[in-house]
């Protein structure tokens, strides 16, 4: 969100009557906000950081944030074995150049994969009934920094 946007969800919580009076039953059946940001931005920190501290302050409200990683190399694994419909054994190599290419970031493996497809670099061989890859060609695609990061 943009530092506007931040402004106005603090003052409705800051400058709200109900939470600043109310009970803390009362408070958390009122708003339900969630955010999310890659925590890689450089300029973004600091406005979430004063966001989240001055809504903390409000004693009846409650801030939980959760940190997301990456997914397991077998976690990619298993979510390229259920796209493609094969065996983890034989997507397994494949997978794990999508998995180092995409830092295991779900999102960007499946935006990873679906560029293959769109550059014909994943295919679907009608006379094999499966889909099919050259593992270095793979390999040698350069992916964008912002995506990996």
């Amino acid at each position: 969100a943009d530092s506007a946007s931040l402004t106005l969800l603090s003052s409705l919580v800051l400058e709200s009557d109900h939470f600043n009076n109310a009970d803390e039953e009362e408070a958390r059946q009122c708003l339900f906000l969630v955010g999310s940001y890659r925590s890689n931005k450089e300029d973004y920190p600091e406005i979430l950081n004063q966001f989240i501290s001055e809504i903390d302050s409000v004693p009846s409200v409650r801030v939980t944030n959760i940190s997301l990683g990456g997914i397991a190399k077998s976690g990619t694994n298993s979510m390229i074995s259920d796209a493609l419909r094969l065996p983890i054994r034989l997507i397994r190599n494949f997978s794990d150049v999508v998995h180092k290419k995409s830092a295991g970031n779900p999102l960007f493996v499946k935006i990873f994969v679906t560029s293959l497809v769109e550059d014909h670099y994943l295919t679907y061989s009608l006379e094999e009934q499966r889909w099919k890859w050259d593992i270095d060609n793979v390999r040698d695609i350069t992916i964008n920094e912002n995506v990996a990061a």
